[in-house]
């Protein structure tokens, strides 16, 4: 029996995952390897000590307040939480507290099982945001697409049209109408190349594509209507 109980007891105290208890005052009753690792506390400074030092800084109470629902409702599990390390980052766990109960079923801790998800949680934002930026530019190019269809097929009538009625030598009005409707089918023709080459800007490093009057935009957003005005001025710095 013995020997049964010390390989309990190592089985616990070398697991994988942070492994502790917490008495009925709310002070933490035994503390394996896996939780200092985790929370940076060590066995000799934890046991003793309140559980809610691990509560996050908006929640002080939060460890205290589960422990006390495990006592009295049975098993919690997979709790996802954010708890404090030693050093005061924030983790994020899955929890599991089960109550402890005696030999007359009276329950007299709770054991909990705490294991650490914060690199997961890491990559999952990572890819959502890689997904989102994803999307952002898929809706973009088939948005250009479209316009540059439509707009360079418009254009391509407008300056056919234009350079027919210059060769008939109309009135000069009409002249001077042609003239600035040239002028215009080029600025068209300017504003769809510049769209593309910022898709390809974008594509190759790969910034989110936003306006700053969407809601919701990431830290890193390019203007496109401010971008796009400052070139257009340039394009007609160039024709005046």
């Amino acid at each position: 029996m013995e020997s049964i109980d010390k390989y309990l007891q190592n089985l616990v105290k070398y697991a994988g995952d942070a492994i502790f208890t917490v008495g009925k005052t709310q002070t933490v009753l035994s503390w394996n390897l896996g939780a200092e690792e985790l929370f940076g506390h060590t066995t000799e400074s934890m046991v003793g000590k309140g559980v809610d030092i691990l509560s996050p800084y908006d929640n002080k109470r939060m460890m205290r307040s589960l422990v006390m629902e495990a006592m009295e409702e049975g098993t919690l599990k997979n709790l996802e939480c954010e708890l404090i390390h030693q050093n005061g980052r924030t983790v994020s766990v899955y929890l599991t507290a089960s109550p402890i109960r005696d030999a007359n079923e009276n329950v007299v801790a709770v054991s909990i099982i705490a294991k650490d998800v914060t690199d997961q949680n890491k990559l999952l934002f990572t890819l959502i945001e890689k997904q989102k930026r994803q999307a952002h530019l898929e809706a973009l190019m088939e948005s250009l697409t479209t316009i540059s269809h439509y707009i360079r097929n418009a254009a391509a009538v407008i300056s056919a049209k234009a350079e027919v009625s210059k060769e008939v030598n109309q009135i000069d009005t009409y002249q001077t109408l042609v003239s600035t409707c040239m002028k215009e089918t080029k600025r068209i023709a300017a504003v769809i190349d510049s769209l593309n080459d910022m898709v390809r800007e974008v594509e190759q490093s790969g910034d989110d594509i936003e306006t700053t009057h969407m809601n919701g935009a990431p830290s890193r957003v390019i203007d496109i209507e401010t971008r796009l005005k400052e070139r257009l001025k340039k394009i007609d710095e160039e024709k005046s």
